[in-house]
């Protein structure tokens, strides 16, 4: 059965994210699979038996295709054959990671019964199977949102920046500017921040509205030290389900990671399912699904 080249195209991006920096750095994404929580491999599972990849469907002796998504109808999938054709295939009855929901762009892997090239249109698929998720070819997931300066005003549940090396594009954070992001509960600093302190704040959410969330905060003092690094998420370790950790903050949001096949990570998921964690990330939380490369039970 021919294995669609998901390993060797998200290896060639796999760059650890920066360690945070004054200076403005991209942060590129590592490597993403889905780990299974069986730590068998020749269960039958998945594509060529490989339940980290694929999910509890037995594939073989299906037929299979590689095709980019174009659009996500409830169970209707409008695909781009690799010859340019576009067809539509029902998933009703099909197996998709729910940790994933599909979206245009994303390059996936589809079973189904026959024994032609491709299904016809409007048929019934067994699986569907992400292959390069669109954030690995979007410009929008090149780079980590930040800004860096002062820190003006500070306390548990925001943070005031003033920019000091801003891109100045229209979106992106001006010089001289002051930022505030709110602090949620599942935010990370790296060193002591206090008011003066020159630090990194990467965010999710607009810069300079209400949405404006920071997630990691780095002083400077801390940007040469190996503690900067390792960036992490706090929060309670709700569930492990089809390869996914799926991490609940208190302030209820959901965040899900995969832990890349790694048995050992996969067994302390298990593990600490239920119980308060720190979870270790070599990618973006941005991402539908990111990589966790560590977790760490706190209670």
């Amino acid at each position: 059965m021919k294995k669609w080249l998901y390993t060797a195209l998200a290896a060639m991006m796999v760059v650890s994210l920066a360690a945070c920096s004054g200076e403005k750095k991209e942060e590129t994404k590592a490597q993403e699979t889905t780990a299974s929580e069986n730590t068998s491999g020749s269960d039958g599972l998945g594509v060529d038996g490989d339940s980290s990849i694929a999910g509890p469907v037995d594939v073989s002796g299906m037929a299979e295709f590689q095709a980019t998504v174009q659009k996500v109808d409830g169970t209707k999938l409008t695909v781009e054959y690799e010859d340019g054709t576009s067809i539509t295939v029902d998933t009703t009855d099909a197996f998709v990671n729910p940790a994933w929901e599909l979206m245009p762009g994303d390059e996936v892997t589809i079973f189904f019964e026959g024994d032609t090239d491709v299904p016809a249109d409007g048929a019934k698929v067994a699986e569907v199977v992400m292959a390069v998720p669109y954030e690995y070819t979007s410009e929008d997931y090149s780079s980590e949102p930040q800004v860096y300066g002062e820190i003006v005003k500070i306390d548990d549940k925001s943070v005031t920046i003033r920019e000091d090396e801003g891109i100045n594009s229209d979106d992106g954070p001006k010089d001289g500017e002051e930022y505030t992001f709110k602090i949620p509960s599942y935010a990370t600093t790296v060193g002591e921040a206090k008011v003066g302190d020159y630090a990194q704040a990467l965010y999710i959410g607009k810069l300079g509205s209400d949405s404006a969330v920071t997630y990691r905060i780095c002083t400077e003092e801390m940007m040469e030290d190996p503690a900067s690094e390792v960036f992490e998420i706090k929060g309670t370790l709700a569930q492990f389900k089809t390869g996914i950790v799926y991490l609940k903050t208190d302030d209820g949001d959901v965040f899900g990671f995969t832990v890349d096949g790694d048995e050992s990570l996969a067994k302390l998921a298990q593990e600490s399912t239920g119980k308060k964690v720190k979870i270790s990330y070599t990618d973006s939380i941005r991402m539908r699904v990111s990589t966790c490369n560590g977790i760490t039970v706190i209670e």
